[in-house]
């Protein structure tokens, strides 16, 4: 991979663009844009262009050098984990993928710490709970820091509790997979964190679904539902929305959901008995996840009492709807 080339003349840049000049993830490229730390507009078609001007002086601003890479960039992967199956898991997988990947294990934190400052992984996959090695405590340190805090971050554990997810996720992962680690999971991360083109792979037995898989959208607030309809819009699934609870009840009688983005703000959720009657109205209920912007305690608890499957604040829902919904 060649360094200090100049760049082509071109007057904006796609996000694909931008995160090879940026040595990031596209995904991270995307965030940065909703986060308004990159100045970005949409064409026609709802693509997201990226002023040469304003990508210069974003690059100069934070000392990223303004080179552009090849189109067959390799990808880095960090595997932290002490478990020699995973590792071999995860090249397995990058194997069968048609792009160029280089991957590294770390098997303590000293070897984590030394490859994420000499290897700058762009996506890591980081065991939870290791010998000498606080996952939690990781995940938080790689966020903070500026030149690490752009590297995506998907949790891996033997230890898989809504408990753990909801506070990796806090800590910044975008993910968090159960081991033993499953093959389609480990691909679907890396697909959509290097935004790759490639068709979904079906586990061994199993026969591809009939139709797309629904999922119901509840929300009245509209930043919000178009950020979850975009990063769903490459997902084998039907985005279904509604914007009350009244209405909600209306559209999963109409068409049940597999799956369930509820705002807690709704001001008819709690005449509506919504949470209750998605429960009990189904023989194959929908999987239920509650979003607030600042959920108290005694909301995740009264949330997932009424059979919520987790209860978290928005910000830690956009970017990680893909992996919170496993579509």
């Amino acid at each position: 991979m060649s360094r200090g080339r100049t760049p082509p003349v071109k007057d904006t840049y796609s996000t694909h663009d931008v995160a090879k000049i940026c040595c990031v993830t596209p995904t991270t490229v995307i965030r940065w844009i909703e986060d308004g730390l990159i100045p970005a507009f949409k064409t026609v078609g709802g693509h997201r262009r990226v002023r040469r001007e304003d990508l210069e002086r974003i690059c100069g601003e934070r000392g990223i050098p303004f080179n552009v890479q090849s189109g067959d960039e390799t990808g880095r992967i960090l595997v932290v984990d002490d478990e020699p199956v995973v590792l071999d898991l995860v090249r397995d997988v990058v194997n069968d993928i048609h792009h160029a990947f280089e991957v590294e294990v770390a098997r303590d934190a000293f070897d984590a710490g030394r490859l994420v400052a000499l290897f700058r992984p762009q996506l890591i996959f980081l065991d939870l709970m290791m010998p000498g090695v606080d996952g939690f405590e990781v995940c938080t340190r790689l966020k903070r820091d500026a030149a690490t805090a752009h590297s995506e971050i998907v949790a891996i554990t033997g230890y898989y509790t809504e408990a753990n997810t909801e506070r990796i996720l806090h800590a910044g992962a975008v993910a968090c997979l159960r081991k033993p680690l499953d093959v389609v999971d480990v691909r679907r991360r890396v697909i959509e964190s290097f935004r790759l083109r490639e068709e979904p792979v079906a586990r061994v037995g199993e026969a591809p679904p009939a139709e797309a898989a629904k999922v119901l959208l509840v929300t009245q607030n509209a930043d919000f539902r178009a950020r979850v309809q975009e990063e769903l819009s490459s997902a084998r699934v039907k985005v279904l929305t509604a914007q009350t609870a009244g209405d909600a009840l209306l559209v999963a009688q109409a068409a049940p959901p597999r799956y369930v983005l509820l705002s807690l703000s709704l001001p008819d959720l709690g005449d509506s008995e919504l949470i209750p009657k998605l429960v009990g109205g189904s023989a194959q209920p929908p999987q239920i996840i509650a979003v607030h912007d600042d959920p108290t305690e005694e909301m995740r608890q009264q949330a997932q009492a009424a059979g919520v499957r987790m209860c978290l604040p928005t910000k830690a829902v956009t970017g990680n709807v893909r992996g919170l919904l496993g579509v």
